[in-house]
């Protein structure tokens, strides 16, 4: 193998999350927050700033228990509008700036762009161009960008998906250490998401378990390290909604069913569902790499007993299969399909760029993009 190709891709992933950031990060208090989404995270967030403990942990709105989202990400825009409020003594009591209440997600929905670089990684190992090809594919998704910089809890959500998905992969045969502490990451990223958007945590991770066991690179020893991890870092989540189920009763419940699997089998608030509204999404947002993704699905089918082929069409059919059926159905709902999206494309974009890629593919993709480049 070139010694080249064993280079692992640190610095290009490191320069393409900064880049992302800056890219976040310029304007974002320049437009006012969005009703209702934004509006509903900042003053929940705004709430829990000025609660006591061990009252902080209990999310409210306008005074009454909010049972919609868990308040993971609050509570991080919380503790930066706190930071915020002691250096600004004088503004006490003012609402906190627009780039207050979006700092803390605006950062965490880059860390996808490494994360997911590093997944491919760990799929197509010796092969750094794959990685940071697809970081770029994620860095230069508009609809990723268009929501990263917003108070929501989508792209934080996103990140998280990534790292445990990572901790999954990173798990090995006669390797405990590392192996105990891969699982800790894979659920310490699912507790994550289990104070993101609870109902999403279960069959993510139980999807990427069934991935991790098809792939058949654990061997049973390694299989008890990895889920006595995974239940060491699932705690923190799990130990929040028992104790919010303590402390609320049923209505703990509301996050999970009437703003959770009710969203599955009916219309919440006049927003209609079904697979058409975040087809349309992707078949919109997903320029200028929409034309590789059919090429990546037929290579990832020819693939499929390798490990990326079987993450790939895995994690696809795992995520559609989350968002398509929802019979609610909003523009942010669809930033599930993208992930999985850009592990297709990344080997198929390096194809192109090293000249490996098929004949036809070669001749009309560069032509479209032409073509796109010149309107």
């Amino acid at each position: 193998m070139n010694p080249a190709c064993r280079r692992r891709p640190w610095k290009g992933l490191g320069l393409l999350w900064l880049a992302g950031l800056a890219l976040v990060l310029t304007g974002l208090g320049q437009a006012p927050l969005r009703d209702w989404d934004e509006s509903i995270v900042a003053r929940v967030a705004l709430e829990l700033s000025r609660h006591p403990w061990p009252e902080r942990l209990l999310p409210t709105y306008g005074g009454s228990s909010y049972l919609n989202k868990p308040p993971g990400l609050h509570w991080l825009i919380a503790a930066v509008i706190q930071l915020w409020q002691s250096h600004h003594p004088s503004l006490d009591g003012a609402l906190p700036a627009e780039w207050v209440v979006r700092l803390v997600p605006a950062v965490a929905s880059t860390l996808l762009i490494p994360l997911l670089g590093l997944v491919q990684w760990q799929l197509r190992p010796g092969q750094p161009g794959a990685a940071l090809a697809t970081s770029l594919i994620t860095l230069t998704l508009l609809p990723l960008a268009r929501h990263g910089h917003l108070a929501m809890l989508d792209g934080t959500q996103l990140s998280a998906l990534a790292g445990m998905w990572l901790g999954l992969l990173l798990a090995g045969p006669d390797r405990p250490g590392r192996t105990v502490l891969a699982g800790v990451l894979a659920g310490a990223a699912t507790s994550a998401v289990l104070l993101l958007k609870a109902p999403v945590a279960l069959p993510t991770l139980l999807g990427a378990l069934l991935l991790r066991r098809l792939d058949g690179r654990l061997d049973a020893a390694s299989w008890r390290w990895l889920l006595g991890g995974c239940c060491l870092g699932l705690m923190p989540g799990l130990a929040w909604h028992l104790w919010h189920f303590q402390q609320r009763g049923a209505e703990a419940l509301v996050m999970w069913g009437a703003q959770g699997f009710a969203r599955v089998a009916g219309s919440v608030e006049n927003h209609g569902g079904g697979p058409l509204p975040p087809l349309i999404q992707v078949m919109t947002g997903g320029w200028p790499w929409l034309p590789l993704w059919p090429i990546g699905i037929a290579l990832a089918w020819r693939q499929r007993r390798s490990p990326w082929g079987l993450w790939s069409l895995g994690l696809s059919v795992l995520l559609a299969g989350l968002v398509l059926p929802l019979r609610t159905q909003l523009p942010w709902y669809s930033l599930l399909l993208w992930p999985p999206f850009a592990l297709v494309c990344g080997p198929v974009l390096v194809s192109l760029a090293d000249g490996t890629a098929g004949r036809a593919a070669s001749r009309w993709i560069p032509r479209l993009w032409l073509g796109l480049g010149v309107l």
